[in-house]
């Protein structure tokens, strides 16, 4: 069977529109391995501290480097990432991070959270600890995708883009376990552009730790292949000259 010109051109019009599916890792340092010693300064990562003491840092074992509490150690490897606040201190440990438009996003990380507070207290100032501690008790932490740029405390609408984690402890009040997270962050995502990935936490009653670990954001973009665009310029080339010789 022949093909006229039209249905060629429909055909390779087909072919170009086809979408090649192209995946990418959008974190880096997920599994806080890349030094081989406890630090401060995290490769891929960025740090803010805020208040009286605490710290956050890539460590390994399962003694905190500032509290001395006591944790299950890395979900795998050795190093795993940890904020440790001894109390009226904020800390947040976040990574930006950029992509093109996507038809599917997944994040996922393994988590475990110790509060040496017998309750868990979520205050609507957020992750600010400095709220008066009898009358206000701000004790919980946050996992959250916000707009780059933002500040890497900000709770407000117009900087969170998607919430995912807004809670206390796992378990027991310390040396919890971890649980393993997945979130789908496709519609958050599908436009491409400009994001931050934060983890935090607000104490003022007592000390209180989060452990991550295995951090990975997969995304799928959807784009034409270059040799396929090229096929849709030359058949719409030949259909063009088609039509000009059946109108002479």
């Amino acid at each position: 069977m022949k093909l006229n010109s039209w249905a060629m051109t429909g055909l390779l019009v087909m072919a170009a529109l086809s979408p090649a599916t192209q995946a990418a890792e959008l974190i880096q340092n997920g599994g806080f391995e890349s030094h081989g010693a406890d630090v401060y300064d995290i490769t891929g990562w960025q740090v803010a501290e805020q208040g009286f003491f605490g710290g956050v840092l890539a460590q390994t074992g399962t003694s905190t480097e500032a509290t001395a509490n006591a944790t299950v150690g890395a979900y795998q490897g050795s190093y795993y990432g940890i904020l440790d606040n001894y109390g009226y201190a904020s800390n947040a440990l976040f990574q930006t991070f950029s992509t093109g438009a996507v038809s599917s996003a997944t994040l996922s990380f393994q988590m475990f959270v110790n509060n040496q507070n017998s309750t868990t207290n979520i205050d609507a100032a957020g992750l600010d600890y400095s709220v008066d501690a009898t009358d206000n008790p701000n004790q919980h932490v946050r996992v959250d995708i916000l707009k780059a740029g933002a500040d890497p405390f900000s709770i407000d609408s117009a900087d969170v883009v998607q919430s995912l984690y807004i809670g206390g402890a796992n378990g027991v009040l310390t040396a919890n376990n971890y649980v393993n997270y997945s979130f789908d962050l496709s519609s958050s995502l599908a436009a491409g552009g400009s994001y931050i990935l934060r983890f935090a936490t607000v104490a003022n009653q007592n000390s209180l730790q989060l452990g991550v670990d295995n951090i990975s954001l997969n995304a799928v973009s959807s784009v034409p292949e270059a040799d396929s665009v090229a096929m849709l310029l030359a058949g719409l080339g030949l259909m063009a000259g088609v039509v000009r010789r059946r109108r002479s």
